[in-house]
């Protein structure tokens, strides 16, 4: 219990391990004021500390695990179960729900290339995590609440950032491997289907309105959900196509689509400057003398029979 200790997230640049995890948290940062509604800033102090929630790891780089434990008490979780502290506990004040904030030495990737025994590890660590701390499984991480924002209590246990097999030697680890949502790679229930959809929605871009888009979009946001076990709150799916319309109807979509037409209008209104030649085949057309095709015409004389 000594090691916690509560910091204030408004002066977290005086705070030393707050300032770090600013610097830890990803360039493009993915926040929201709300639970289920999500933005995509370029990371800067005032955008890092003025939304309740936030996005610690990016899509491809895991560097932070974060446990949610939906319970009154949650704060000494930890404690009770024995098991290494977290860096940050950020609590709920108004019913005692907590979320834990581990932060790893060695970031896991999930690129292509990137080794799967790492993955597989970190996967059973979470699932470990969450069956000795009581915590919600349904939880992706995908936004959790900022430690640098003031809507929740921060508090700092002073532990350093733990390898893989640091939190391993602590657990009990499933003997199966547990994997993320299936058709997801790993990369989240809301990537995949922002990912499928946009290209989706690719085909009514150019002539629907932003309500008609929008429309769409949330519908096949919807079909593509119903694949998943948990499934995204449907406030989450809003937030996708809003994203989505928000794009296809922006000037800068409708100003490139308008250039690229000018473009190809413009390749297609060109005269050739070649002058037909009038002994040429292509004016004489010597196929329907022969009462054949044009096409049978040349495969003919490609094989040496014309």
């Amino acid at each position: 219990m000594e090691h916690l200790k509560q910091v204030n997230p408004d002066q977290w640049e005086q705070v030393p391990p707050l300032a770090q995890l600013y610097q830890d948290l990803p360039k493009t940062l993915r926040c929201s004021p709300y639970k289920y509604n999500t933005d995509f800033r370029r990371k800067t102090p005032k955008r890092a500390t003025q939304s309740a929630y936030v996005g610690y790891n990016t899509p491809k780089v895991t560097s932070f695990i974060v446990i949610d434990l939906d319970y009154d008490g949650s704060i000494f979780a930890y404690h009770d179960a024995g098991i290494p502290r977290p860096q940050f506990v950020i609590k709920n004040p108004k019913n005692g729900h907590c979320q834990y904030v581990y932060r790893l030495k060695d970031p896991v990737s999930f690129f292509k290339n990137s080794q799967q025994a790492p993955i597989d590890l970190l996967n059973a660590i979470e699932y470990a995590l969450n069956e000795v701390l009581g915590g919600d499984k349904a939880f992706t991480g995908y936004l959790a609440k900022n430690a640098l924002n003031s809507a929740h209590e921060v508090y700092y246990t002073g532990a350093e950032p733990y390898t893989l097999h640091d939190l391993a030697d602590y657990l009990d680890l499933p003997t199966f491997t547990p994997k993320k949502a299936p058709n997801d790679e790993f990369y989240g229930r809301n990537d995949a289907i922002f990912n499928t959809v946009r290209k989706i929605a690719l085909s009514i871009a150019y002539t629907g309105t932003y309500t008609q888009i929008y429309a769409q979009c949330l519908e096949w946001c919807e079909e593509h959900n119903a694949q998943y076990s948990p499934q995204l709150p449907y406030n989450e799916l809003k937030s996708i196509s809003k994203s989505i319309a928000g794009y296809y109807t922006g000037d800068k979509f409708r100003r490139e689509f308008s250039e690229l037409q000018a473009v190809r209008g413009a390749k297609g209104g060109k005269v050739s400057k070649r002058k037909p030649v009038p002994t040429s085949e292509a004016s004489t057309e010597p196929w329907k003398a022969m009462g054949i095709s044009r096409a049978t015409y040349y495969n003919r004389k490609k094989q040496g029979k014309i």
